[in-house]
């Protein structure tokens, strides 16, 4: 009997990778959602992809065109769970953007560059692409994506000198009413972040960074929310900073973990694991070039509900990491030609709904693409992680953070329903404290599920 092209493949595969297995739940789906036709068109050069509503996503066009066709200059997109995108906001070609993230004020927020004038700032605009609002910050340039956080979004800046040289490094901070401030200004002297921030347990930010761009030894950072900056960790020398990571995300067993493009028992990147009070180790070395090509040199990391982690090489191959048992595998493949998306890198999310969701700037129609991934994965549960305030009044709005809150369907403070709630991001729900109630937890509840907090609020 003549097996199935699949499953010939699949024992190709794990015959090649040895130890690496091609490891799934189910079929991977694969699900192109949106494809600008050119590099240039708008809606091309896609970024990162986050979920604003259940089924609700946005994502943020670098592509610009001056000539040959309509101008126009970066842009941001809805774009539906079934690939119906939308037009919500668009700037001036000449301006340069970057890092769309939504804060917990439910606005969209990301960072502009005039190219020609070399003015930089942050923007703000409303999820329906109204009321846009710009916050200089005069030469200071953004280095990474935002991250949203209970008191504003931070991101990575550089300050830029008349020539255009990098002189200091620093951290910008955008409270909900525009106001920048910049902690931990610095000269490049003293190292560098090189990769963009994560929000850890302990509500501090980590990132990677080095003595100068790319350089060794490495370290790990940490910065307080209002600023206090310290390294837990500096790498040993013979660990590599290469340009393909490194990659950071702070997983739910409370380490961080991240990806080197380099490095290992095969030179061909590696996954480590950093406690956040310093302690460091491999945990998963790639495997040797000339057995499968396509899974080293890996680019971007996540975690997602199964709790394992999840990341691409900039060959096209979407790895799995499983924390328990530490079995490093192929979760798919790509197409070598690009046309899913060029992955140098697939940045990922997980939505409501199960699915990875992800971006590549290059590929797919030729514009980049933005896609699905279904490996048939537990929909995520609610989480919260910070009450703010954690005590109050009757009438009054506290914050709930945390993760996986979009659609939310009811909130209560030990047992009494929250007078109102409204969520404004997958990681923000906005409460108000009912008349009656008492001191105890707080329960969120999503179609997927419901959290109770370990602490109590404090009725005052």
């Amino acid at each position: 009997m003549t097996r199935p092209l699949q499953f010939q493949l699949a024992i190709w595969l794990a015959a090649a990778l040895g130890s690496l297995v091609l490891c799934a739940a189910q079929t991977p789906v694969y699900q192109l959602l949106y494809s600008a036709q050119y590099a240039r068109s708008q809606g091309g050069a896609p970024e990162n992809v986050f979920e604003a509503a259940r089924d609700l996503f946005y994502f943020l066009s670098t592509a610009q065109n001056g000539g040959g066709g309509p101008t126009h200059g970066p842009s941001i997109f809805s774009l539906t769970g079934t690939g119906s995108a939308k037009l919500i906001s668009a700037f001036p070609f000449g301006t340069g953007a970057y890092g769309l993230a939504q804060a917990p004020n439910a606005r969209l927020y990301g960072t502009l560059f005039n190219i020609p004038t070399k003015d930089y700032r942050y923007f703000s605009v409303s999820r329906s692409g109204q009321d846009l609002q710009q916050y200089p910050v005069g030469m200071w340039a953004s280095l990474s994506a935002l991250i949203a956080a209970p008191e504003g979004l931070y991101n990575t800046v550089t300050y830029l000198n008349s020539q255009g040289d990098q002189t200091a490094y620093g951290f910008a901070r955008i409270d909900e009413k525009g106001k920048v401030t910049i902690l931990h200004p610095a000269p490049v002297s003293e190292g560098f972040p090189i990769s963009p921030l994560v929000l850890a347990a302990d509500g501090n930010f980590y990132g990677v960074g080095a003595s100068a761009a790319f350089t060794t030894p490495g370290f790990i950072f940490r910065l307080t929310p209002s600023g206090d900056y310290s390294r837990p960790l500096i790498f040993p020398s013979d660990v590599p900073i290469s340009a393909n990571g490194p990659s950071l995300v702070a997983a739910s067993d409370g380490n961080l973990y991240g990806t080197f493009g380099e490095g290992g028992a095969n030179d061909t990147g590696i996954i480590f694991q950093v406690a956040l009070t310093g302690q460091w180790q491999t945990v998963a070395s790639f495997p040797a070039r000339g057995n499968y090509q396509a899974l080293i040199d890996p680019s971007s990391l996540m975690e997602a509900s199964d709790g394992a982690l999840y990341g691409s090489t900039i060959h096209n191959a979407i790895f799995r990491y499983d924390l328990t048992t530490h079995a490093l595998t192929l979760a798919y493949q790509m197409n070598p030609d690009n046309s899913q998306g060029s992955c140098a890198p697939c940045n990922f999310i997980q939505g409501s709904d199960g699915k990875l969701y992800g971006t590549a700037a290059t590929g797919g129609l030729g514009g980049g693409a933005v896609f699905s991934l279904d490996f048939g994965l537990p929909k995520p549960t609610p989480f919260v992680t910070r009450m703010v305030p954690a005590s109050g009044t009757a009438g009054q709005k506290i914050l709930l953070w945390g993760g996986h809150l979009v659609g939310a369907t009811a909130v209560s403070f030990n047992g009494v329903p929250a007078a109102a709630f409204q969520v404004n991001s997958t990681q923000a729900v906005v409460a108000t404290v009912p008349v009656g109630a008492t001191t105890g937890p707080v329960t969120i509840t999503t179609a997927n599920g419901s959290f109770t907090t370990t602490q109590s609020f404090t009725i005052q």
